[in-house]
């Protein structure tokens, strides 16, 4: 594409080791990308680079910083936050933590994008899956969950309720795609324990980290975000405009992505019942999913596309170039 690319080591700020591998190796390759490349503005793509950036800048280059999941009011000053020109935040729930921090004229929300055509519904879904399916003595409805496995994602809840909507009657499965890794290793073992038990074991498929996302979001009938903390749920948009509703919980920046009952369902967080019965009813009249699936490509076409993404990026952009 033409562009130029520099990469520097990335040092944890709060970290003794991190801090001492930031002050003398990032921060001055960042000085020289700076005077090699004379940018306008520096993007730190989340809070933990801000103090990196600043420090590079040195005061004759504006810093943007970005916030993704979650900010306390204390990093919000141990990240020197306020030093940025400008805060862009996923979601107006991300937004709303900088209440009272006096950064509130600072802060602007910019939703992420996706790539409409890139997860097309059209194409082959994923063979594992299919060869799965093809087994089965009836095409059952197929929840997806794909992430980061870890108890902030639910996946554990996931198979409970899928389990206990089985047992209600309702022909449906649950597909999980995701690896576990540092912090949540003992997690993934629980869940793979409760995944090989018999009452499940038939009726989950756990993929490891798939590259290839637009084959899972075609191997589905629905998408689940059950996340006890998320600043965006960038999987809603990934399956809406693959044609896919999503059930989300009602945390975070999950209800700014989802109509209920238009383009997906919001449950509350943790209960496993509220999920299972909603999975249930689905399954009594599949033809509900196509009808609110094709709501939520309508949806994310016209708010969550790459081109709107880059546009609201830019004005921000622009906002700190010309100091309005």
């Amino acid at each position: 594409m033409g562009v130029s690319v520099g990469v520097a080591p990335m040092g944890a700020w709060r970290k003794p080791a991190g801090w001492l591998k930031a002050r003398f190796q990032q921060i001055p390759a960042i000085r020289r990308f700076i005077r090699d490349f004379r940018p306008d503005v520096i993007h730190a793509n989340e809070f933990h680079i801000v103090p990196q950036g600043v420090a590079a800048a040195s005061g004759c280059v504006p810093v943007c910083g970005q916030v993704r999941l979650g900010i306390t009011k204390r990093q919000i000053r141990n990240y020197r936050m306020r030093d940025c020109a400008r805060i862009v935040t996923v979601s107006e729930a991300v937004r709303g933590l900088f209440d009272g921090s006096g950064l509130e004229a600072q802060v602007r929300v910019v939703y992420n994008g996706v790539n409409i055509e890139g997860i097309s519904p059209e194409g082959d879904a994923h063979p594992e899956v299919a060869a799965w399916l093809a087994e089965r003595d009836t095409r059952p409805i197929v929840a997806g969950l794909f992430g980061l496995v870890s108890d902030r994602k639910n996946q554990m809840l996931a198979v409970e309720s899928v389990a206990e909507a089985r047992s209600r009657g309702a022909d449906v499965v649950l597909l999980l795609a995701g690896d576990a890794f540092k912090g949540s290793t003992e997690y993934g073992e629980q869940l793979s324990r409760r995944v090989a038990q018999e009452d499940v074991r038939d009726h989950v498929l756990w993929l490891p980290f798939q590259k290839d996302a637009a084959a899972l979001y075609r191997s589905i009938d629905l998408n689940l975000l059950i996340s006890s903390e998320e600043g965006f749920g960038r999987t809603i948009i990934e399956a809406g405009a693959a044609g896919h509703p999503s059930i989300g919980t009602r945390t975070g920046g999950i209800p700014e992505l989802i109509v209920p009952n238009e383009t997906g369902w919001l449950i509350d967080n943790g209960s496993s019942d509220e999920l299972a019965t909603c999975l249930a009813k689905l399954c009594e009249d599949k033809s509900v999913l196509e009808a609110i699936g094709e709501r939520a490509r309508q949806h994310v076409t016209e708010r969550f596309t790459i081109e709107a993404h880059v546009q609201k990026m830019m004005e921000v952009w622009r906002e700190v170039v010309t100091n309005k």
